[in-house]
């Protein structure tokens, strides 16, 4: 079956690969046309938390080409890209899988006319290497849920294998917000402390500042009696994840957009509806919007 995954980056090629070992033929569509014609060249070369390679051949084309034929879809883009791709999925009958960091692209989801709209979160750490090499750097799985319409099934079918598990949630609302809190916990402090997720854990300091904005993010979101829960499965993350270095870090090194806006903006904002003082998330918030204005 085919199916496409429009996004080039670390996520979207760790799914690609991942469709293919299922039997799947994922068709990969990417911001540039370098990127997709090497991809076609050299195949997808997936890395193992071992460091050994295998390659498989794919298809990809550039965003322009994508004009809805797979009637199925994995939007693994970044949120700062969500408008560059707005216009590509107006075709009713595709059923998309959203997989993203924050929650900015939940007002996007509103808009959008099909029946069948799922949405996901990746526990599982990558980086991309040039253009065709994804490194899987931390195992974990993907969790879905259906936003409209019934197609968290049909999605954990075509994904789900031993090594890459697909865990079906009932409801989206307390899974998306759970991964916003571990993405507000996580990676706005790895990108001013230039820190892999595991050095969170054996630096005390970066642990007790983690703390405050986990506890933050825990409070605006109204998640305090899953606070024990919620804290125990954020040490499992960073240990399962120790050599991953945040999405919001490599943007930082590299000198692009973060996430910050839907990420610990989003915190801010539920906390100023509730008028709950976020005092750690603001100095994050301010401190890397200061990095994304030098970038």
């Amino acid at each position: 079956m085919r199916i496409s995954v429009i996004g080039g980056g670390a996520i979207g090629l760790l799914v690609s690969y991942f469709l293919k070992q299922n039997g799947q033929e994922p068709v990969i569509y990417t911001r540039s046309s370098e990127q997709a014609k090497e991809l076609r060249k050299s195949g997808l070369t997936y890395r193992d938390t071992k460091g050994s390679d295998t390659t498989v051949k794919v298809d990809a084309k550039p965003f322009a080409q994508y004009f809805g034929e797979e009637s199925s879809c994995i939007i693994a883009v970044k949120q700062t890209a969500m408008n560059e791709i707005h216009g590509l999925i107006t075709y009713s009958e595709v059923s998309y899988l959203f997989l993203q960091n924050g929650i900015s692209h939940l007002s996007f989801l509103k808009s959008m006319p099909q029946k069948q709209i799922s949405i996901g979160v990746v526990e599982h750490g990558a980086i991309k290497k040039g253009y065709t090499t994804v490194h899987h750097l931390g195992e974990g799985r993907i969790k879905v849920s259906s936003y409209r319409g019934d197609s968290e099934q049909t999605w954990g079918g075509l994904l789900h294998s031993s090594r890459f598990p697909i865990a079906l949630e009932k409801e989206w609302e307390p899974m998306v917000y759970e991964k916003l809190i571990m993405n507000a916990s996580i990676n706005p402090l790895t990108a001013l402390l230039r820190i892999t997720n595991g050095e969170l854990l054996t630096n005390p300091h970066a642990l007790s500042m983690m703390q405050e904005l986990f506890d933050e993010a825990v409070s605006v979101l109204n998640m305090t009696g899953r606070r024990e829960v919620l804290w125990k499965e954020l040490l499992v993350l960073c240990r399962n994840t120790s050599l991953n270095r945040s999405s919001m870090l490599k943007s930082v090194e590299s000198g692009k957009q973060t996430e910050i806006e839907s990420i610990t903006g989003e915190v801010i904002k539920r906390g100023n509806e509730l008028k709950i003082q976020t005092p750690y998330s603001r100095f994050a918030y301010e401190a890397i919007s200061a990095l994304d204005r030098r970038g």
